[in-house]
């Protein structure tokens, strides 16, 4: 009896220490999600702030160039061109940080998306690249989704953009796969570009990591493929890079099947 009543006091106790553990986890839960809210107002404020800022530097530095274009030496214009190119690549990484600190578990609803209209909306955004450098784009039929129409429609623009941007010199030739493994659908946006090293495979999905910069002829804020991966984990798929035989990178993402 003594024995039985030492095992429910025990019990007891577990439970009780259980309930605080639960409170505990919860007051971090709450702590966390409160601290994201903050994060993302702060990112906000200060992006919208310095793009206000940003266009007034820029429409400045354009006035003065046009408007005393007569009383400017070479170097002088020259100086000019850099500091609204630096501006506009600045205006460029605040808009994209902006955008990334938008995604949220929160930010939209989640409906029926058809991947191949995101598809076709995709390669018309970007039919004057497509036809500039002669790429190739064979898909296979996607599926509908349930997930957030503007996410996945940054989710195939990056990766397209990616493949057209970093091609090699020979013409662009990108594959688009479907197949469905363990209740998922792996989509692949395989190129034949310039590839990229293994070593690299993970820290390229790392915010502002970027391999190339723009005097290797790139241009990038080094936020695209964070987002990319910020979109798939927020909507229980993930993404993740391997090479495609001698030359070019296959984009891998997965996607829940939802019925």
């Amino acid at each position: 009896m003594e024995e039985v009543i030492q095992i429910n006091s025990e019990l007891a106790k577990l439970r009780e220490d259980l309930e605080k553990k639960n409170m505990e986890v919860e007051s971090l839960n709450n702590k966390l999600e409160e601290l994201t809210k903050e994060t993302n107002q702060f990112t906000y404020i200060v992006s919208h702030d310095l793009q206000a800022s940003l266009r007034l530097v820029t429409g400045f530095l354009d006035l003065l160039g046009k408007k005393h274009a007569d009383k400017l030496d070479g170097s002088a214009k020259q100086y000019i061109d850099y500091a609204v190119k630096g501006a506009c690549k600045m205006r460029s990484l605040v808009a994209d940080l902006l955008e990334y600190s938008r995604l949220n578990p929160d930010t939209g609803e989640f409906a029926e998306v058809d991947l191949d209209v995101i598809m076709q909306e995709t390669k018309e955004k970007y039919q004057s690249l497509i036809e500039e450098t002669g790429a190739v784009i064979i898909s296979d039929h996607l599926p509908a989704v349930k997930a957030n129409k503007k996410q996945m429609a940054q989710l195939f623009q990056h990766l397209l953009e990616n493949a057209l941007k970093f091609r090699s010199r020979a013409v662009p030739e990108i594959n688009i796969t479907l197949k469905k493994e363990n209740g998922f659908w792996v989509i692949g946006i395989k190129d034949n570009g310039i590839g990229i090293d293994p070593a690299f495979a993970e820290k390229i999905f790392i915010i502002f990591r970027r391999l190339y910069n723009d005097e290797a002829g790139y241009d990038g804020t080094g936020i695209g493929l964070a987002l990319c991966k910020k979109i798939t984990q927020l909507h229980g798929g993930e993404i993740w890079v391997e090479p495609a035989g001698e030359s070019g990178s296959i984009f891998y993402f997965s996607l829940p099947v939802r019925s």
